[in-house]
């Protein structure tokens, strides 16, 4: 009831006629004029100048009108809420593993805000498996996940599969420390720079050598794919990366690859999303495509 009396209100404002306001809103015009007298029941104060001709708003009436617009706005933003055909608006809250985000986050923002002016976009960074904590908790609404090929999400979460990344072991292409096609076995003896625990092909390299008896030797534990393969192709180190991010590495040049004929790690890159996006519904599409597309020109 309160607002349909605000809409009346602010309606019969903007229309300055009481007859305008009432065509508006497919009203009589005594069914408008009940609503503005309730809702100056309601707030105990008369809202209009009815001395003036056509009536003016009285100074209480003015600073009701500036909140019930917004308010009214408010509404129509909630109400858009639940339904998928309606423009995403509010904050969209995206989780991206770091690869993805180097490689993709710039233009993606771009798109979004261009494409989606009304949309307010918070994106963090984490290991796919936070994200995907966070997603079945609620806390983001979209997120990418990058799990090993067998692997797939969480059934409660809509998931789609953007694309297969084939991981690489790199090393300097000036000092290379093993040869060109090696085993888990001949890898063990040296060190290698790769991301913190919580990287998903890190944990798979850990798991392959694990399996053979060996530990992981660590030279550098830090995150960032450029940097990490400045610190490769400098001999600190062998290092992880995916095929199709290598070639548009700065560093690409100085790195060679190393054949590991028992070892193969593919990761897959997931988008998930709530099974009711509601109005994020377009959102969630604009981002599997942007980032479809920031991963397919990066690897160019």
């Amino acid at each position: 009831m309160l607002f349909q009396d605000l809409k009346a209100f602010v309606t019969v404002v903007d229309s300055v006629s009481l007859t305008k306001a009432a065509q508006t809103l497919c009203l009589t015009q005594s069914a408008v004029s009940r609503r503005i007298q309730h809702l100056e029941e309601t707030l105990g104060e008369a809202l209009f100048d009815r001395s003036t001709r056509p009536p003016s708003p009285t100074a209480i009436g003015r600073r009701v009108y500036e909140k019930a617009v917004a308010l009214l706005q408010d509404a129509e933003l909630l109400l858009n809420i639940p339904q998928e055909n309606a423009t995403p608006s509010g904050r969209f809250r995206v989780g991206l593993t770091q690869i993805v985000a180097d490689a993709v986050a710039f233009e993606l923002v771009t798109r979004m805000r261009e494409q989606l002016p009304g949309l307010e976009l918070q994106i963090v960074t984490d290991w796919s498996s936070e994200l995907e904590q966070q997603m079945l908790l609620g806390e983001l609404d979209a997120a990418t996940l990058m799990l090993p090929a067998a692997n797939s999400p969480p059934a409660s979460l809509q998931a789609q599969l953007i694309t297969t990344l084939d991981i690489l072991v790199v090393q300097s292409k000036h000092t290379p420390l093993v040869p060109a096609a090696a085993t888990i076995n001949d890898l063990a003896a040296f060190e290698w720079v790769l991301n913190p625990k919580g990287c998903g092909y890190r944990a798979a390299l850990e798991a392959a050598m694990g399996g053979r008896g060996h530990t992981l030797k660590l030279a550098v534990d830090t995150q960032g794919a450029a940097m990490q393969m400045r610190m490769v192709a400098g001999g600190l180190g062998l290092g992880l990366i995916p095929e199709k991010l290598l070639h548009s590495s700065a560093h690409a040049d100085a790195l060679s690859i190393v054949d590991i004929s028992d070892f193969r790690l593919q990761m897959g890159v997931w988008l998930t999303h709530s099974p009711q996006p509601g109005n994020l519904r377009q959102a969630n599409e604009l981002l599997a495509e942007g980032i479809a597309d920031g991963l397919r020109e990066c690897c160019r």
